[in-house]
């Protein structure tokens, strides 16, 4: 599961849009009922940190136990 932060306080789910306010139910709906509660969270190069720890705050409140950081991507 990779969970994306996007400017404008937009996020994506596997490539899916998601809300800030659906943000908390959709993870809790992903989560719930997998053993299993590991994440990746991939921040737009344009958003802030602050917008980043939120997102894994938010996870978190979801039950997701393991949030990794993808490395950034050299070109």
């Amino acid at each position: 599961i990779v969970l994306e932060v996007l400017p404008g306080d937009q996020y994506a789910i596997n490539k899916q849009p998601v809300t800030k306010d659906g943000l908390l139910s959709r993870l809790k709906s992903i989560y719930d009922p997998r053993p299993d509660k590991i994440m990746f969270v991939k921040g737009d190069p344009t958003v802030i940190y602050q917008d980043v720890i939120f997102a894994m705050d938010v996870a978190r409140g979801a039950g997701v136990k393991v949030i990794g950081v993808p490395p950034k991507e050299t070109k």
